[in-house]
């Protein structure tokens, strides 16, 4: 007799029994023609986090069934190369105020005075009025000062020494009267000598009276004008002057510095890589400039390349290796020549000697046989 399972109460209370295999097999489910929307949906297959494809679940069915719009990835425009396969790189140049700017190319030789001529060929120095000729000035916000580049100074050098992870620092083309003592044609044939009290800051916010000399190429500091206890403080060989710009709690109203051209990654004391001084209006203005010529001279003693960088090229070319032609297969060199006469080598055919004769007939050891 066959086993049944007990009758189940259900939570209403009435009676309920499942059917049992015995009692005849379930008869299937109706198949409708028309499928719903929403087991449609269900029999989609899944679009996955990663499908491009994939749309938004507002759409209707007729957006479903479009194609996939392809997306173009934008590409920047490559710069031109310069001469030589130089790579040139866009740089931003403010003129006269922060307001307005022009993009030129910079390359590794390009120099101020390139600059200002490009910008010059686009018409954008016209109706400006002002003191003094266009020069461009390193403008370092970093520090609060800022410095005109001379003509022939190259742009690359001067970012170089900017700090790459602050990327505050610009370049600002302005009129001033610095431009002439500091053209190519103004550059003197000694580096020019001055002195004075000045107001130098000896560390942050403490400043203390000495007597300052610009001599031999370098910034010299005692406490009397005696000179007794000098000091060396700098060589312009690696640095140069700026005016500051930035608000300060100098003694006197005319604030300049002395910072070096090389990074400041370089030093080891942070205090040597900048030197602040102040003084009067008048003093200060004459400061500046005598410390900006000196520079100039050393850079034109130092480094000859920057004022004729087509001797540099010139002078590799002489010393690199011509090319050599190519020597055809039928070509064959001369035997070289012994530097001592031999007499012909013994061949058994075309010099045949007797056999008694063993020695070069005339030779003295043939005299003996």
């Amino acid at each position: 007799m066959p086993l049944r399972r007990s009758l189940s109460q259900s939570r209403t209370g009435t009676g309920s029994r499942r059917p049992s295999t015995a009692d005849g097999p379930v008869p299937p489910l109706p198949i409708s023609s028309k499928i719903s929307q929403d087991e449609h949906r269900k029999l989609v297959k899944p679009f996955h986090s990663g499908d491009v494809s994939r749309v938004a679940s507002t759409r209707t069915s007729v957006d479903v069934d479009r194609s996939p719009r392809t997306i173009i990835p934008q590409q920047r425009p490559q710069l031109p190369s310069g001469t030589g396969g130089e790579t040139v790189a866009q740089q931003r140049v403010f003129i006269g105020d922060m307001q307005r700017f022009n993009m030129v190319q910079v390359g590794s030789a390009t120099t101020a005075g390139d600059v200002i001529q490009m910008i010059e060929d686009e018409g954008s120095l016209v109706g400006w009025v002002g003191s003094g000729g266009w020069m461009v000035f390193e403008v370092a916000q970093d520090f609060g000062m800022e410095r005109p580049i001379r003509s022939f100074e190259l742009i690359a050098e001067v970012q170089a020494s900017w700090n790459k992870d602050k990327m505050v620092n610009c370049l600002v083309l302005k009129m001033t009267p610095l431009g002439d003592p500091l053209s190519r044609s103004a550059i003197p044939s000694s580096s020019p000598t001055h002195s004075g009290y000045v107001e130098w800051e000896v560390k942050r916010g403490k400043w203390s009276k000495r007597w300052m000399q610009l001599r031999e190429h370098s910034i010299w500091l005692s406490k009397r004008d005696n000179g007794r206890d000098e000091v060396l403080l700098c060589s312009l060989s690696n640095f140069d002057a700026y005016r500051i710009t930035r608000s300060h709690r100098a003694p006197k109203p005319f604030a300049f510095a002395v910072k070096s051209t090389d990074n400041l990654s370089y030093f080891e004391n942070t205090a040597d890589y900048l030197h602040s001084f102040a003084c009067s209006e008048k003093d200060g203005k004459v400061w500046l400039e005598k410390i900006l010529v000196a520079r100039s001279y050393v850079l034109h003693q130092e480094r000859h390349v920057l004022f004729n960088p087509k001797s540099a090229s010139s002078g590799t070319a002489s010393v690199s290796r011509s090319n050599t032609k190519k020597i055809s297969a039928t070509f064959q060199r001369p035997a070289a020549q012994p530097l001592v006469a031999l007499p012909p080598l013994y061949t058994g055919a075309a010099q045949s000697l007797p056999q008694h004769d063993v020695f070069e007939p005339g030779s003295l050891l043939s005299k003996h046989i």
